[in-house]
Order: C-alpha cells, then sequence, then structure tokens
C-alpha cells in the first residue's frame, strides 16, 4: 500500500510576547502510544547517526498534533490548512506556544511507526524537517490513519 505526506510546511516568526511557556515543565517522558514510541526511537536513533541532537519530546506540541490528526479524521480531510482556513502556525499560536520556527509533516495511511518514518523519510521535504539541527522539540498525533508530526524551535 502507498502512503500520501503531504509537503512539508517550515515558517519563521518572530517571537510573539503572548506565546510564552509558562514555567510549568513542558517535555513530558514520552507518549503512551507504543506505535509513536516506534516512530520516536527511529526518527532520534537516525537523527543521532547524521550528528543531529535527539528531538526533546513536548506534550503541548503532541497535543496540537493529536488535535490536527483528529480534525482530520472527524472531518474526513487530509491538508495542512483545516476547513476553517487554520494552519500549523495558527494551531501553535492558538496553543499559546512560544515558537521562533516550526513545520508540520503529516501523513495519511501509515499503520506503524516504521511505516511513519519510512514514508517521511523517503520524501525530501519531510526528511530535511525531522534532520533539522535547528528543531528541538516535537510532538506526534495518530488518529486512525492520520499522523501529524510538528517540529519546533521555541
Amino acid at each position: 500500500m502507498k502512503w500520501l505526506a503531504m509537503p512539508v510546511m517550515v515558517l519563521l516568526f518572530l517571537p510573539f510576547p503572548s506565546l510564552i511557556y509558562s514555567g510549568e515543565d513542558k517535555a513530558s517522558v514520552g507518549p503512551a502510544d507504543p506505535v509513536i514510541q516506534e516512530f520516536i526511537r527511529l526518527v532520534n536513533a537516525k537523527r543521532r547517526s547524521t550528528g543531529c541532537p535527539e528531538l526533546i519530546w513536548d506534550r503541548r506540541v503532541a497535543g496540537v498534533a493529536l488535535n490536527h490528526s483528529a480534525d482530520m479524521v472527524s472531518r474526513n480531510f487530509f491538508d495542512h490548512t483545516n476547513p476553517d482556513e487554520k494552519d500549523p502556525f495558527d494551531r501553535l499560536k492558538e496553543s499559546r506556544l512560544d515558537f521562533s520556527r516550526a513545520a508540520e509533516n503529516i501523513a495519511f495511511g501509515p499503520k506503524t511507526g516504521r511505516e511513519a518514518f519510512d514514508t517521511w523519510m523517503r520524501s525530501p521535504a519531510h526528511r530535511q524537517n525531522m534532520l533539522d539541527r535547528s528543531f528541538t522539540r516535537h510532538g506526534v498525533g495518530r488518529v486512525k490513519d492520520r499522523w501529524t508530526h510538528v517540529l519546533v524551535k521555541p
């Protein structure tokens, strides 16, 4: 089965004063979903092998990713921009996340973390995002066959 992957969106933003992390710990031990755990192991192993630091799991970024995957399933679409015309950067801002740079990878179809990893690694733009040294935090959301991987530089 072939999987679809949408081209990556990357945009630079100047920091917004209202979009700051609170003093709470943003990172967590990681996701509970073993399929997403598998994906994270693979992406961080690949980053290490190319000299990049590992991405840090951020539960708030993961929440943005999960909400987008759920939205794509519930409203039956597959795109970076939802039917309300909100893009990844709108979603991050609405979640009051501080970021100076962000990217979003989406995929339709992978059933395992390995399949999602391989799908995105075969796409030059998605691969570039996953191996971009400037991104330090990330989160992944998976609902049924819709995947969202959000990467940020705070």
